[in-house]
């Protein structure tokens, strides 16, 4: 899932010359603006177009099979193409994810499925690098092609549905890191992926939606796109700020913190995904990257319209703070920001107020994962 530098370098190599050439043609992405690199991708904006994770194929594993053999290119897997091809079809078909677009993911993963570089063997059965890492020594291994795909496309709906569970796989959970993903449903299209989410690095969509559009082609049809409104309803666009003053002031986009109800979060945002657990309420906005804690009023409701917001995970590049940080952007523009001493361990703080009000920056892997809000409750 996460290689090495050099791998990933080798895969962008094993592009075939001629399928090179048909990408450069394709529609780029907007211009980055933070990341593991200088410039990551932001997030795609409430009415721009873009591709959801989940859905039925719209391609058949022969018609996969076929483009790819175009390619000449000799994989090293276990398993031959057409056959891989339709379980990547039926696996995804079975969870609702689109196994035609993972195929896809898993050619940039796997470097064609040839693994040369790579931590991950051809017989470990493993299509998507999970388990692999910058730091890990192995990824992880499946005894089977069915459960390898399998994997991949559960681990792909724990990243795409709010409502993603381990007990309620549509077929038997082989994903050991499904409960690794956090929040489940952080990234619903394909536009969110890469830059800290499956990938660490930059470019990740593009490549793999632009290989995608010549395996449609090839196949006689053409990339359809939908509007993250149709997503999730109702959920605003552009910038959202996050502030927390030294006085107490909480801001979350149109959301004030000291005065933050669920009704008023719905109206900001649109509805969101609710549960209720240990006797608050967890709400997860999947195309903001949000999943925010509200607390009720004794004996309400957790999920009642008036409880108040107590806490805040955000990981979509849409949030930002009052100076210019948001999720994606690499560890060192904490450090420019806040100065050295923030960016040090696993967090930093960016504001904190003696109320208890408090912003923290959430980092890993050389990146900011989260902006993480904390507000008291009220006396």
């Amino acid at each position: 899932m996460r290689y090495p530098t050099a791998i990933a370098a080798a895969l962008v190599l094993a592009l075939p010359a001629a399928l090179a050439a048909q990408t450069q043609s394709q529609p780029q992405a907007p211009a980055p603006s933070g990341g593991t690199t200088a410039a990551p991708v932001s997030t795609t904006p409430t009415t721009a177009s873009v591709t959801p994770v989940m859905g039925k194929s719209r391609l058949t594993g022969d018609q996969i099979a076929s483009w790819f053999a175009k390619q000449k290119i000799t994989p090293a897997i276990t398993i031959p193409i057409p056959e891989l091809a339709r379980i990547f079809v039926d696996e995804g078909n079975a969870q609702n994810v689109r196994g035609d677009i993972a195929f896809v993911q898993s050619i940039l993963e796997t470097g064609w499925f040839r693994y040369e570089g790579s931590m991950v063997k051809p017989t470990d059965n493993n299509f998507s690098g999970l388990g692999a890492c910058d730091s890990c020594s192995r990824g992880n291994i499946f005894a089977t092609p069915e459960e390898g795909v399998r994997a991949q496309i559960q681990h792909l709906w724990a990243y795409a549905d709010p409502a993603a569970d381990p007990t309620k796989t549509a077929r038997p959970l082989t994903d050991r890191r499904f409960t690794y993903v956090r929040p489940y449903g952080k990234a619903p299209t394909w536009e969110a992926m890469g830059n800290g989410n499956w990938a660490t690095g930059g470019g990740y969509t593009e490549k793999i939606l632009a290989l995608y559009a010549s395996m449609l082609r090839h196949n006689g049809l053409q990339p359809q796109t939908t509007t993250l409104r149709s997503v999730a309803s109702g959920a605003p666009s552009g910038p959202l700020a996050v502030v927390v003053t030294r006085k107490g002031a909480v801001r979350m986009g149109d959301l004030r913190g000291t005065a933050g109800t669920l009704g008023a979060a719905t109206k900001a945002y649109g509805t969101g995904a609710t549960r209720a657990t240990y006797g608050n309420c967890r709400v997860t906005w999947a195309s903001l990257g949000a999943v925010m804690t509200f607390s009720p009023a004794r004996g309400e409701s957790p999920c009642g319209q008036d409880s108040r917001v107590r806490g805040a995970v955000l990981t979509g590049q849409q949030w930002v703070t009052a100076k210019g940080l948001k999720p994606g952007d690499p560890v060192s523009k904490v450090r420019r920001l806040h100065g050295s001493k923030a960016a040090r361990g696993s967090s930093a703080v960016l504001a904190s107020s003696k109320s208890g009000a408090r912003l923290t920056a959430r980092m890993g892997e050389g990146v900011v994962k989260a902006l993480v809000v904390a507000v008291p409750r009220q006396r």
